[in-house]
């Protein structure tokens, strides 16, 4: 799937549930959808696997839960859930019966790849980043991340993507 297909489907997500503010609120999808989130402690499953969860969608029938890694901070949370949102619209969650979804996190296969996409577009859009990052005098990782709830890795990253100059803080 294209960037521009993602950024498109986030697009018409935001409008569908007016979510025109900073941070976006991740709540309003997961109540319309009924899709509760839950804290999930992984380590025996993360030994199991010999890798690392960051978290998991998991449908079946008219049960939708996300669950998320409980040792991550709420800003790597968030971003978690966003990202298996991505997987529920993208790649047919919206539509499954019984279907497990787990995201490791050195798995860097399409379906993860463009999950990712989704949830940085998603918290982090292009435009927005770019009128928050020229608000201010000194654009800081530090602040931009705390703006859009999302880790500093997550805000490097996208500013990075977008060729904007920040200050490590």
């Amino acid at each position: 799937m294209l960037i521009s297909e993602i950024k498109d489907k986030v697009k018409q997500i935001k409008k569908q549930y007016s979510l025109n503010s900073i941070p976006v609120d991740l709540n309003k999808i997961l109540k319309k959808e009924s899709i509760e989130v839950v804290e999930k402690n992984f380590v025996e499953l993360e030994l199991k696997v010999s890798k690392q969860i960051s978290g998991m969608l998991y449908i079946a029938g008219n049960t939708k839960l996300i669950l998320v890694n409980e040792q991550d901070n709420k800003k790597r949370q968030n971003f978690t859930i966003a990202h298996e949102l991505g997987h529920y619209y993208l790649h047919g969650g919206q539509n499954a019966k019984d279907e497990v979804f787990v995201s490791f996190r050195e798995d860097s296969n399409q379906k993860e790849t463009e999950a990712n996409k989704f949830a940085a577009a998603l918290l982090m859009s292009d435009d927005e980043v770019k009128d928050e990052y020229n608000l201010v005098i000194f654009p800081t990782v530090s602040y931009l991340a705390d703006k859009f709830d999302v880790s500093k890795m997550a805000m490097r990253i996208k500013l990075e993507q977008m060729g904007l100059s920040y200050i490590e803080l």
